[in-house]
């Protein structure tokens, strides 16, 4: 996607330590006049940056931004995060690449944005969200895989998350399938929806939301939410988390789509929440209590109970009392 004029003039202040406004516009081929609105915007934006009158304009700072500047800096990927769009609101960023995705977006095109105001998870729960202190992204795939491999790419993202997040040293475990805990308590959330024609998959979008900087949650929630701030103290930059996933999950996602699911099922169960421990599961007839065993090669789960050895595709570990 095509920088803006705002995104070339910071990628420019990005690349040195000062520069003139003069050699901004010679290098961008716009006048100064467009330079000036531009750092002004920047400045409204959150950017410090500094103007001297001899040495020109020095970024300080840019603070915690989610945009893909910001998230292509430490980019090391061939494909996921090359296209990203960025929205400083939106309802949900899953809406808008179901959008993108039918408008042929390229895969690895990202949806991402500083704020989101009905975000939803599993079973259509809503995702709480406080203003520029989470992570909120989708990532459009485009897999040539058949259509009941598709749910893996859940427990794929969900192991790319955890590993990404126990390189920060954040102790994340997942709950099958798709969240990530940090002793016991949420901070992170996957949400994989398929577009499909015929018998084929057309898309893929994974739908990530992560708390990273919230300093506290409704009181509803306060017993089974956290963050990477409020569980460990870290203030860890957005954009370098979205990022380092990013970097992580590729290589995953092109080894499954020639080896399958198989390979990842041992680094699944290291990161598990609760494995072999005695865990209540409900599904949409039952409701089941067991010890996790694990998973399966093509991702469902493994529960031993009383009447012997049982298997879920689909259904929900439950942790906590519904309010």
């Amino acid at each position: 996607m095509e920088k803006s004029t705002r995104d070339r003039v910071l990628h420019a202040l990005m690349q040195t330590d000062w520069i003139s406004g003069q050699e901004l516009a010679d290098q961008l081929n716009i006048s100064r006049t467009a330079i000036w609105k531009q750092i002004a915007t920047l400045k409204e934006s959150g950017y410090i940056i500094e103007a001297n009158k001899k040495t020109g304009y020095h970024l300080v700072d840019q603070g915690d931004r989610l945009t893909s500047l910001a998230i292509q800096q430490d980019l090391q990927t061939r494909t996921l995060g090359r296209h990203i769009m960025h929205l400083e609101q939106t309802e949900t960023t899953q809406r808008i690449a179901h959008e993108q995705a039918q408008q042929a977006a390229v895969e690895g095109t990202l949806i991402v944005c500083d704020f989101q105001t009905g975000g939803r998870g599993q079973l259509g729960r809503t995702w709480h969200e406080t203003q520029g202190a989470g992570v909120a992204m989708s990532l459009i795939l485009r897999p040539a895989a058949p259509l009941h491999q598709a749910g893996q790419l859940t427990l794929l993202a969900g192991i790319a998350l955890a590993q990404t997040l126990r390189t920060l040293d954040i102790p994340a475990t997942i709950k099958w399938p798709n969240d990530l805990l940090i002793e016991g308590k949420k901070v992170a959330g996957i949400l994989t929806e398929m577009q499909t024609e015929a018998d084929r998959i057309n898309s893929v979008i994974i739908g990530i939301g992560i708390n990273v900087l919230h300093e506290q949650f409704p009181e509803v929630l306060a017993d089974r939410a956290t963050s990477l701030k409020l569980a460990t103290g870290k203030v860890i930059a957005r954009a370098e988390i979205v990022a380092m996933f990013l970097n992580t999950f590729e290589p995953m996602y092109l080894k499954w789509l020639t080896e399958g699911f198989a390979s990842f099922v041992s680094l699944w169960e290291n990161y598990a929440d609760r494995l072999n421990d005695l865990v209540t599961l409900r599904t949409r007839q039952e409701t089941v209590t067991g010890i996790l065993r694990g998973i399966q090669a093509d991702g469902t789960l493994q529960m031993e109970t009383e009447a012997g050895m049982k298997t879920f595709h689909s259904a929900e570990l439950i942790y906590w009392t519904e309010r």
